[in-house]
């Protein structure tokens, strides 16, 4: 009798226990994209506003994140705050999943919703955003981005690199920074080489072919910083100094016989080319003809631009400072 009234207890409970079971609800996925269209890098949005649901999953589609491939160790997204942003590198189609899951307090009874979306990416990138040239005396130098697609590359004649001077060619290698894997560069006409070295004494032309097909040419132009070739004062030689971190930037040394009047001392002076010219405040100085107060530091502007386009231009200051001995 005992055994039946137990048997009968531990049945009662167990139904109790079934009867108990927390009630879960089905989630609620709402779900909206801003564009089923979009290019390379930009920002897919989905809004979950109103989604009611413990977690939200988001497969976008591409590489290990497939949601048909779940199976094979493709992962998605979780989603918090209610919104989630997605860009793509590589053109193409996919299919997007969004899935909605709640469950117990045991992580029991899951249940699901979901939606899913197409989109197609398209790589119309044709956008340069940087130019450089990466190997100037182990340095990499820059571009400037002028108006009309057309770029200034700003490079010295010679280096300070391990405290010796070193010549830089106008052969050099090039580097575009570009965002997108499948854009293709064209340079003067022939497929761009990293490896390639371009003579930057003449204007580059360069196409960029985007994988959908527009086409944007740039052009590129390079100007070497401007320097004294030469400087005499009182027929004295001057001896210049670069400056190992800035390109724009040298000093000139002059040394005179002590009792050297140098108030009105008129400097004798060459320039890598006849085309630069010399400045001292917004004066054009003249070799030979200008008089100048060297009883101070006088900072010389030197100018020098490409041929037939003056505002592609490259500025830079020589200091010059007279020593007595």
């Amino acid at each position: 009798m005992k055994t039946k009234i137990k048997t009968a207890i531990g049945i009662a409970a167990l139904l109790c226990a079934f009867s108990c079971e927390e009630t879960v609800d089905a989630p609620h996925l709402e779900a909206g994209i801003n564009k089923n269209q979009l290019t390379v890098n930009e920002s897919m949005i989905i809004d979950f506003a109103g989604s009611t649901a413990d977690n939200i999953v988001v497969y976008p589609g591409d590489d290990r994140q497939n949601y048909d491939l779940r199976e094979q160790s493709n992962t998605g997204l979780v989603v918090n705050k209610k919104r989630f942003t997605y860009s793509y590198r590589v053109p193409g189609e996919y299919k997007v999943v969004c899935l909605a899951s709640t469950s117990g307090d045991r992580a029991t009874n899951l249940k699901f919703d979901s939606c899913s979306f197409t989109v197609k990416v398209i790589d119309d990138q044709t956008e340069i955003e940087r130019i450089s040239c990466p190997q100037i005396i182990r340095n990499e130098v820059f571009a400037e981005k002028r108006a009309n697609d057309e770029w200034l590359m700003l490079l010295p004649r010679s280096a300070i690199y391990n405290k010796r001077e070193q010549q830089v060619a106008l052969s050099q290698q090039l580097r575009f920074i570009i965002q997108s894997d499948s854009t293709k560069i064209f340079v003067n006409g022939n497929a761009f080489s990293a490896m390639t070295k371009y003579n930057l004494a003449e204007p580059i032309n360069i196409l960029v072919r985007s994988n959908f097909g527009t086409e944007r040419p740039y052009k590129l132009y390079t100007v070497n910083y401007p320097r004294f070739s030469s400087f005499q004062l009182a027929g004295i030689n001057g001896t210049p100094a670069l400056n190992e971190f800035d390109y724009s930037a040298s000093v000139m040394n002059v040394t005179l016989p002590v009792g050297t009047d140098v108030s009105r001392l008129t400097p004798v002076f060459t320039t890598f080319l006849p085309s630069e010219k010399v400045y001292i405040g917004n004066t054009e100085q003249q070799p030979g003809v200008s008089t100048v107060d060297f009883t101070q530091e006088v900072t010389y502007r030197l100018v020098s631009a490409v041929p037939g386009k003056p505002e592609m231009q490259a500025e830079a200051t020589v200091v010059v400072k007279v020593n007595f001995q």
